[in-house]
């Protein structure tokens, strides 16, 4: 038969249970707090972009962890808006976190930035889309041209203030550099870095897909005649 002595000790020890969990949860908030990283959005920072001087890893959280692709040297990368601690959240070549300690404010892949001096005639430089007409009904999907964008993976470029997008047209001449740095893979996609003539008739420098990641498809360097 259960005393009421022993009742009361039973009811002691709850409450002394109940008090020291109540306790303990209470600091939950603290420690998460703490773990977790200050973010911070700035407007003015919204898409513009940032050169690389050394190889980044990109990753999913803003932590750096879970590495999801790369950011070449010497390249270019667009943000987000979106700050931490020595981390930015960027959208090109990929969305993902990457380090700040290496980001430098000119950036890689502005325009004209770094092309040889002799681009526009060295015939080493021609480069042609792919077509039809010359490489066969595979490269159908062309005939509409290319979409150029301002990084690889990044913002579209459009016609002065409207809202069509800018590129090099059905079978169109372009100057690829052919370094290295021109070439990145973001998105699933290959991308390279040319400069074409735009719709409105003047010459731009841009990013174009030239196939999935890691091949190089709708490019070729140009026929005889084409320089």
């Amino acid at each position: 038969m259960i005393t009421l002595v022993a009742m009361v000790k039973g009811l002691g020890t709850v409450a002394s249970c109940t008090s020291f969990l109540l306790f303990a949860f209470s600091f939950l908030p603290l420690l998460l707090a703490q773990n977790t990283p200050t973010l911070t959005e700035r407007a003015d920072q919204i898409d513009t972009c940032r050169g690389t001087t050394t190889p980044l890893t990109i990753y999913t959280t803003s932590t750096l962890t879970g590495a999801i692709g790369t950011v070449l040297e010497n390249s270019s990368v667009t943000l987000t808006g979106i700050f931490g601690t020595d981390v930015v959240q960027i959208k090109a070549p990929q969305l993902g976190w990457i380090a700040t300690n290496t980001l430098v404010s000119n950036c890689g892949g502005a325009p004209d930035g770094g092309l040889p001096v002799d681009l526009d005639t060295n015939p080493q430089y021609c480069r042609r889309l792919r077509s039809v007409a010359s490489d066969g009904p595979a490269y159908a999907d062309l005939n509409a041209g290319l979409v150029a964008r301002n990084t690889a993976n990044g913002i579209f470029q459009y016609v002065g203030n409207s809202n069509q997008t800018d590129g090099p047209t059905k079978a169109a001449i372009v100057r690829f550099s052919g370094k290295a740095t021109d070439l990145q893979d973001g998105g699933g996609r290959r991308w390279i870095r040319v400069k074409y003539i735009g719709l409105a008739g003047l010459p731009r420098v841009g990013w174009v897909p030239n196939g999935p990641e890691g091949v190089n498809r709708n490019i070729a360097a140009c026929t005889s005649g084409q320089n």
